[in-house]
Formats: C-alpha cells, structure tokens, sequence
C-alpha cells in the first residue's frame, strides 16, 4: 500500500539569538519558518503520525537554507527565549494564554444606582 504523508509549517518566533545543533552559526531574533514531516503509521485502527523529518528555514540575505533539526531541541530553545508557552504546563496568569483564561473567569457586576 502507498505510504500516506502529511507535510505541516507553522511560524516560530524567538525574541533573543539562538542555536540549534547542526546549524553553524548563532540565528538572530526573528520569525522562522518550521516544517514537518510525518508518515501515517499502517495497521492501526485510528490514524497515527510518525514524525519523520523537522527543518527550519534559515535566511541569509536572499538565500534560504533549510536545515534539518532536532523539534524537541527546538522547543526547549523557544522556551528559553521566552517566545512561546510550553503547552504541556498550565498557563500562569502572567501568560497570554492565563491572562484570557483569566479574563474568562473574571464576571462584570452591575451596580445599582442608589
């Protein structure tokens, strides 16, 4: 049977320089693009994706390199950096996500006039 293969890209930005193994150089602050790869894993009754392949796209100038990278190194990167929120931690009300969760929670109260 042909092999099923999804391709996703999502948009990552890092506030501070940083570095990833494999990639020779400190990466300025900035917006990167990450693509992943993943294989539909057969012979299971729900669909399951491996993950087969992580790259960023890294500019210079008007060249684009596009360098093959470990996602969890990634992300501990961007958890460093402060850009992102772990999504496996609950949101303290210091974070986006807690502010409106907060924001939720919060009821407005009418006063009446006396």
């Amino acid at each position: 049977s042909a092999m099923t293969i999804r391709m996703t890209s999502k948009m990552v930005t890092c506030q501070r320089p940083f570095l990833l193994t494999g990639v020779d150089n400190v990466q300025a602050p900035g917006d990167y693009t990450v693509e992943t790869e993943e294989e539909q894993v057969d012979a299971i009754s729900f669909p399951v994706w491996k993950r087969n392949n992580t790259i960023i796209h890294l500019k210079n100038g008007v060249t684009t390199e596009y360098q093959p990278i470990d996602p969890d190194e990634l992300q501990e990167a961007l958890l460093r950096d402060g850009a992102q929120e772990d999504p496996a931690e609950a949101a303290g009300p210091e974070t986006p996500g807690g502010r409106l969760r907060q924001a939720k929670a919060t009821r407005f109260v009418r006063r009446k006039a006396f």
